[in-house]
């Protein structure tokens, strides 16, 4: 059962699934469902970046470290043929059910999901931009022990366009999303920045919005005392109210006014909330 109390270690690796990754012209994040990896045997994940120092005044002035995500290895069991499929492009000879590799095949990107148990309950994990290698051919005769081999991927995990590189539950994270964790790939959502002015007439608010609108997207909005922000890919309909952008919105000063970027399937890609300005009148 989820607890509040956090942990004091970590051990073990399971529930690897992986994702697809789609990235659009536009910069835009899609991703498929998540699915299962079974037989996660160690996943190991090293930073890079380097370290940049400015020195000055006869000391180290200024240091910054780059963030060029992580690189590693992921350990399995045996690499499932969906997998290899998806992922590594290998194509199944449907007459004789045979998965054959050819070397113009690409790799495609992933997002990669596991968790790590604890002493009170496992952190789950998100890698958003995953790319592998073809596993090495390996196996060895069978002796008393009769111990299985593994098979074994080298792994870059690379920021996205927006810069997210991976993400993690906490010990606060809400029972829905650490439930939902493996049916689909979690996301923060965009941000906007929402700014309400004074409308042209008696109670009504003109919005500006930034960034500006993606192309193929459109904005829902929803005003009262307190607005909540969907979550990441959550669909809106009932309780939001579809906005052309530029159209003075009738609002009470002091309420708040939320304003969300939605793509063709109404999904939230972005949101920002403002605290209404309208026009008094008299």
């Amino acid at each position: 059962m989820p607890t509040n109390t956090p942990n004091k270690v970590k051990y073990g690796l399971k529930n690897a699934h992986y994702a697809l990754l789609t990235i659009g012209e536009d910069g835009t994040v899609t991703y498929g469902k998540p699915i299962p990896i079974p037989g996660s045997v160690s996943l190991t994940m090293d930073a890079q970046g380097d370290t940049s120092t400015f020195y000055a005044d006869n000391m180290a002035y200024f240091v910054t470290a780059a963030n060029d995500g992580y690189s590693g290895t992921f350990e399995v069991a045996l690499i499932p043929d969906q997998f290899r499929q998806d992922v590594l492009h290998e194509t199944m000879d449907e007459a004789a059910q045979v998965l054959v590799e050819n070397i113009n095949n690409q790799t495609s990107p992933f997002a990669l999901l596991f968790e790590f148990d604890g002493d009170k309950k496992a952190t789950r994990h998100v890698l958003y931009n995953c790319t592998c290698t073809r596993p090495s051919v390996s196996g060895g005769t069978t002796t008393n022990t009769k111990e299985p081999s593994t098979e074994t991927m080298n792994l870059t995990a690379s920021p996205l366009p927006n810069g997210n590189t991976k993400a993690r539950t906490t010990v606060d994270t809400p029972a829905a999303q650490y439930a939902g964790w493996y049916d689909a790939v979690w996301q923060p959502l965009g941000q906007l920045v929402v700014t309400s002015a004074a409308g042209a007439t008696s109670g009504k608010t003109a919005l500006t919005v930034a960034p500006e609108l993606t192309r193929g997207n459109s904005y829902k909005y929803q005003t009262s005392a307190f607005v909540a922000l969907p979550a990441y890919g959550q669909v809106l309909s009932e309780g939001w109210t579809d906005w052309d952008g530029s159209e003075e919105i009738t609002a009470t000063t002091g309420q708040q006014i939320a304003v969300v970027e939605v793509n063709a399937d109404k999904q939230a890609m972005a949101g920002g909330v403002a605290k209404v300005t309208a026009n008094a009148g008299g």
